[in-house]
């Protein structure tokens, strides 16, 4: 098996709607989740919510280096399509009495019959495409375990019909036309047209990662491998 980086091209063609709680989703994400239920198995499951679990390259094996990480975390944001735009479903579950044994009183402000709303955002795509620079067979592999995109996975959304990954001759996981793919910190950057506070890496959604980031789209200037080192946004190894 070759494992040498190289750029490649993910489609995920999509059998479902994807719901989506943040605009957009995060290839390096993907693959740590996929990666750590490969090593963790059922029991990735059964761990605290909320609380970031931490596992070391040894912990990953071979999963460890299927994106390069050097500045970042070489893998884009998603990029839906045909159209890209997002549409919102309302959606309510309240209790029916009709047919129900009969009782005096039923709790509907909480417990299994407690009743709710609930609006959903999603994309109504066909697929999802990702750009990404690393071990292209490793990133395969783990993607044949990619069974639904987004949010609400359980209820249906975001199911995957298949996945190709492609190989490419440019680099378009980071920046691209001038552009950038994914967050990218400010600190490993010349010049920035935009910037505001964003998590520059997986888990997104913990706030120890966030920090100020040019986002997806702004007009950018990576620096150089040499000011990067001379920064310390990279080892000198």
């Amino acid at each position: 098996m070759r494992d040498e980086a190289r750029p490649f091209r993910v489609e995920v063609r999509l059998a479902a709607p994807v719901s989506l709680n943040h605009p957009w989703l995060h290839l390096d994400g993907i693959l740590a989740h996929l990666a750590v239920n490969r090593v963790a198995g059922r029991a990735q499951y059964s761990r605290p919510t909320k609380a970031v679990q931490s596992y070391s390259a040894r912990d990953l094996g071979p999963y460890a280096n299927a994106l390069t990480r050097t500045p970042v975390a070489q893998g884009s944001i998603s990029y839906f399509g045909p159209e890209e735009r997002l549409c919102s479903l309302q959606f309510f579950k309240r209790f029916e009495e009709r047919g129900f044994p009969a009782r005096r009183k039923i709790a509907m402000g909480f417990g299994h019959y407690r009743a709710w709303m609930l609006r959903v955002v999603y994309v109504p795509a066909e697929w999802a495409v990702f750009y990404g620079r690393g071990n292209v067979e490793v990133v395969r592999d783990l993607l044949d375990d990619l069974t639904h995109l987004g949010n609400k996975s359980r209820a249906g959304w975001g199911r995957v019909a298949g996945v190709t990954v492609d190989e490419l001759d440019d680099n378009r996981a980071l920046v691209w036309e001038g552009r950038a793919m994914r967050p990218l910190p400010t600190r490993i950057l010349r010049r920035w047209s935009d910037a505001l506070p964003m998590a520059a890496q997986a888990p997104y959604w913990d706030p120890a990662n966030v920090e100020m980031c040019a986002p997806p789209g702004a007009e950018v200037e990576l620096m150089s491998s040499r000011e990067l080192r001379r920064t310390g946004a990279i080892s000198h190894g």
